[in-house]
């Protein structure tokens, strides 16, 4: 009897070890945490198209529009390099100051006026060109050169000022010439001198864009630009050429005329735009006059600041993507609110959707994601949240049970 009951024993142990493991599995699967739901973007991103404007192009020459720290660039005529007469001045004093590095507020190193730098002042008055007077051994900091090029636009002080930072013209010339080539100006030319006056220094007016942005990136420059008076060594006072500096919040850049170039400004205005201080640099080249090319860049100008429009990038409740559910279905993610912003007259504005996996027990309301519209020139990073538009259905016992793995 005692062997016949042990042999029972052993029969039912096997089935025994079977029914707790399965009861094992099956509690587990019952209780196990469920993987994350994945996301897939409905689209890679949001975009709206501005509504358009219209900006005032003048009748003759060429003309461009831009604004620093976006890929905004209008033109208009055909982008032939001309003479830029004394907007090469620009060029001069960036090439500088990447040589010579200046801070806000420092005055930098000083240049000791020569017999050879009273000859071109000398040069140049003889030819009508714009000077400013020195005399041998008087003293003029970096800061003060760059005024007098920047605002009465001394042709004398332009060359000087080369010659002292580079050690002659021709090695200014070389020096400058791969300076705009690294700043992607094809289409610019530094010829023999570094006021501008020989019309061998060419450029067309989307080039003049590009290089008057960077002018603006530069703290100092843009300082110096928007001074209208400084006050110099022999002649105490200089004042900027730049008549429309002040009007319709002109704040720069820097007027040019010969008879090979005719009239250039490359200006540069400001315009609060969602709530930021926005830079708008345009140029007209080309123009019949110098007071041609002020008046129609004044159009221009103002023009461009009234070319901004509000736009819608999603709307409330816009279907940013959706989650699969493996045991059955899908949930939609959607926006909350509406993403607005104020962008540039017909451009396209992107926004970038983003989704996260979730857990599933996620209910709906709760915020998975986000639509953002980047930093940028024209404004601050925006978000507008998305939620789960409705809950996740759960899973059934049976689809817990057949699904170990998920």
């Amino acid at each position: 009897m005692e062997r016949t009951g042990r042999s029972r024993r052993k029969r039912w142990l096997p089935v025994l070890v079977i029914l707790l493991l399965a009861g094992s599995y099956v509690t587990w699967s019952l209780k196990r945490p469920l993987s994350d739901l994945t996301p897939t973007l409905a689209i890679p991103a949001v975009q709206a198209k501005v509504p358009a404007g219209n900006l005032t192009w003048p009748a003759a020459g060429q003309a461009a529009v831009g604004i620093p720290g976006t890929t905004i660039l209008e033109k208009h005529g055909l982008q032939n390099p001309l003479p830029i007469a004394s907007a090469a001045k620009v060029i001069t004093a960036l090439a500088v100051l990447e040589k010579k590095p200046l801070a806000p507020g420092e005055q930098g190193p000083v240049m000791t006026v020569t017999e050879r730098d009273v000859a071109s002042y000398n040069a140049y008055v003889a030819a009508d060109g714009s000077v400013t007077k020195v005399v041998a051994g008087e003293q003029l900091s970096e800061y003060q050169m760059l005024q007098a090029i920047m605002l009465p636009s001394a042709n004398n002080i332009a060359d000087s000022m080369a010659i002292w930072t580079f050690g002659s013209l021709p090695a200014y010339s070389e020096f400058a010439n791969k300076y705009v080539e690294k700043l992607g100006l094809l289409d610019t030319h530094v010829g023999s001198d570094a006021s501008g006056l020989a019309p061998d220094t060419v450029s067309t007016a989307q080039d003049l864009v590009k290089l008057g942005e960077v002018a603006m990136r530069n703290p100092v420059l843009k300082q110096i630009v928007s001074q209208q008076i400084a006050a110099l060594p022999v002649v105490n006072e200089v004042r900027n050429v730049n008549f429309l500096l002040g009007t319709d919040n002109i704040i720069g850049i820097k007027t040019g005329n010969t008879d090979e170039a005719g009239g250039v400004f490359v200006g540069a205005a400001q315009k609060t735009v969602n709530g930021k201080q926005v830079v708008i640099v345009t140029t007209v080249a080309g123009a019949p006059s110098l007071f041609a090319a002020m008046k129609d860049s004044q159009n221009l100008i103002r023009s461009a600041q009234n070319n901004f429009r509000p736009v819608t990038i999603a709307k409330d409740n816009t279907l940013v993507g959706t989650y699969k559910v493996p045991w059955g279905g899908t949930v939609a993610a959607e926006t909350t609110g509406s993403l607005t912003t104020t962008g540039w007259a017909g451009s396209t504005v992107t926004a970038r959707p983003e989704l996260r996996p979730i857990p599933a027990d996620t209910r709906a309301g709760q915020t998975v994601g986000s639509v953002t519209l980047p930093k940028s020139g024209l404004t601050d990073e925006k978000s507008v949240a998305v939620k789960l538009k409705n809950n996740p259905a759960k899973p059934s016992a049976w689809w817990r049970l057949t699904h170990p793995l998920q």
